[in-house]
């Protein structure tokens, strides 16, 4: 088996970074996870780690054995001839550039969501990956729990009829404190967005992915629980489909105490609803069938990230396969406009087509 070896770009910062075994805390920095996931892949390993701040990267390299192999700068990093593929776990507007420079010093690129804040430097990214024929993912994990593939399933095998309605829900809650931790957050220039594009991206994923592209969207948006906040907390959109069925994205940060994410279908022959994150199958009822699919067994693991674990599992294999990773940078791309056809929807005051001019 061949190895891969990884380098992790941005760590994120201290408050993020646990310093006892690594799911002590509540909550470890996103590239914590990253980090734990690969090193449990099989023939994988992270071997260098790259953050602008250096006591960070200090205490990340120190609690992953990475000794000396740290950087303040990443381009340093990417020099190094013994890193295969790179996780970028940066501020959302720095992912492009970042994955540009990796696929340009012949890495693959594993991109934190979103792929970055505008298509513009998604097609970017997108394009340099595809010369320097290396892989590029981007972390989409809602797409890999077993309920989603479930519902997939279903919907390819035609057991809830044709999708008529259609509905996505992101009600999170976010402190003050939460937007101030980082001076990124909540920025449209480095988060590219409030509720949607940081929170609500996972739910318009896995919505795309369930049933199909959004044809129209008519939206209005609203900065209304955090006064300090330059970004959306929250949205409301009415779309189209392209197969015709109608549905409503909702996405907030002001749900105390946080009620997570879930989505609705309403099929011609039955009905399916998820709820919490990682999803969970709450209700599925088909008409006129017995069918009782055992919901228990669709749960996934009670741990902080876990379908991560799924995601890096599946960019690995990609890399060993020379295929395509199940979330590409052209899957990975449709959630952004989607929800850039939201904002430009409620800045405008008018609905929008997609896909985007």
């Amino acid at each position: 088996m061949r190895e891969i070896r990884f380098g992790i770009i941005g760590v994120g910062v201290p408050n993020q970074i646990s310093v006892g075994p690594i799911g002590a805390d509540i909550y470890s920095g996103i590239a914590e996870w990253h980090a734990r996931y690969i090193n449990e892949t099989p023939g994988c390993r992270v071997v260098a780690a790259a953050s602008r701040t250096e006591a960070h990267v200090r205490l990340f390299a120190q609690k992953f054995n990475l000794g000396d192999n740290w950087y303040t700068d990443y381009r340093k990093l990417l020099e190094r001839d013994d890193i295969d593929a790179v996780s970028i776990c940066t501020p959302s507007g720095l992912h492009a550039q970042i994955g540009i420079d990796a696929a340009r010093a012949g890495k693959h690129v594993l991109v934190e969501k979103p792929i970055d804040v505008t298509l513009e430097k998604a097609d970017a990214l997108i394009e340099e990956c595809e010369k320097a024929n290396v892989k590029l993912g981007v972390v989409m994990p809602l797409r890999f729990s077993k309920a989603v593939q479930f519902i997939k399933r279903m919907l390819a095998d035609g057991v809830l009829g044709k999708p008529l309605l259609a509905n996505a829900f992101c009600r999170r809650y976010r402190t003050e404190a939460y937007y101030a931790e980082s001076d990124w957050r909540g920025t449209w220039a480095l988060d590219g967005g409030g509720a949607c594009m940081n929170q609500g991206i996972h739910i318009i994923d896995t919505y795309i992915y369930l049933v199909g592209n959004v044809k129209r969207i008519h939206a209005r948006m609203g900065t209304l629980g955090h006064k300090a906040l330059e970004v959306e907390d929250v949205a409301v959109a009415d779309v189209e489909l392209e197969n015709g069925a109608l549905g409503i994205i909702e996405c907030t940060t002001c749900a105390y105490p946080d009620f997570g994410d879930s989505i609705h279908i309403y099929g011609e022959r039955g009905t399916v609803i998820t709820d919490g994150t990682p999803p969970r199958i709450t209700f599925f009822e088909v008409i006129d069938s017995e069918f009782k699919p055992n919901l228990a067994e669709l749960e996934e693991r009670k741990e902080p990230f876990t379908l991560h674990r799924n995601v890096i599992a599946d960019f690995v294999e990609a890399i060993r396969e020379n295929r395509e990773p199940t979330v590409s940078g052209r899957e990975g791309r449709k959630a952004v406009e989607v929800i850039l056809a939201l904002y430009k929807s409620a800045r405008e005051g008018r609905e929008v087509e997609l896909p985007l001019k």
